[in-house]
């Protein structure tokens, strides 16, 4: 597997922390702060949710902790980590080792299959296809689709689809699970077997999840729940 050449400071405290982030987007001369200064501490082992109406910068927030965009200033740690003292290659390392993705849309491959799909974090980091296909198939059954292993994203259902994409986000045993309106998609009894799924891999992998959502009911089961409105979380 490859390693990353990430820069370090003092010991963390957090598992994940920002600091004074702020994220402005100009264009046509105008200029949008979407949040300023923007401080989180985020424990080892929670589970947190951020609400907030649409277009407060939630998922623009999650990006961000996740490497996945960079802030206009400010920074985010990752145990001992600045993200963004490396690279564009250190970050993508970051991303595949360290960090697992749920998004609204599954974003699976249509070309490959369930177990396919579930295995490529694993390929792309270098990692035996043994290896690769014992460790998906192990967590395609924790999600209950063993028996959907060979089927196409477009020959499973929406709820199966992203019970896949959570088995891909968790696939190379990640430190950090952050989810984007996860259950966005899917009608309430299958978007509540989908959350209960990330609750329960949350305490079997020993996660640390950041998640964004819409359903206030579902948010009020996590540890705590942060709401972001006018750039601040409260």
């Amino acid at each position: 597997m490859a390693t990353s050449t990430l820069q370090s400071k003092t010991p963390a405290k957090y598992l994940l922390e920002a600091q004074a982030l702020s994220k402005v987007y100009r264009g046509g001369g105008a200029e949008i702060t979407v949040f300023q200064n923007l401080d989180l501490t985020v424990q080892q082992g929670e589970m947190i949710a951020i609400v907030g109406a649409s277009g407060a910068g939630k998922s623009t927030l999650l990006h961000l902790l996740g490497g996945l965009d960079r802030p206009t200033s400010g920074t985010v740690f990752l145990d001992d980590f600045d993200i963004f003292k490396n690279g564009e290659l250190e970050l993508a390392q970051l991303r595949n080792q360290r960090i697992g993705f749920v998004f609204q849309f599954h974003h699976l491959l249509p070309e490959f299959s369930a177990l396919e799909n579930v295995m490529m974090p694993l390929l792309i980091a270098g990692n035996m296809k043994s290896h690769a296909e014992n460790r998906a198939r192990g967590l395609l059954r924790r999600v209950r689709l063993e028996s959907r292993l060979a089927h196409r994203p477009g020959e499973l259902s929406g709820g199966e689809r992203q019970r896949v994409a959570l088995a891909r986000a968790l696939v190379a045993a990640p430190a950090l699970l952050l989810a984007d309106e996860p259950t966005g998609n899917l009608d309430q009894q299958t978007g509540e077997e989908v959350f209960a799924l990330i609750r329960q891999l949350h305490t079997e992998e020993q996660l640390t999840s950041i998640l964004v959502t819409h359903n206030e009911q579902l948010a009020a089961t996590c540890d705590r729940v942060l709401h972001l409105a006018s750039g601040r979380l409260t």
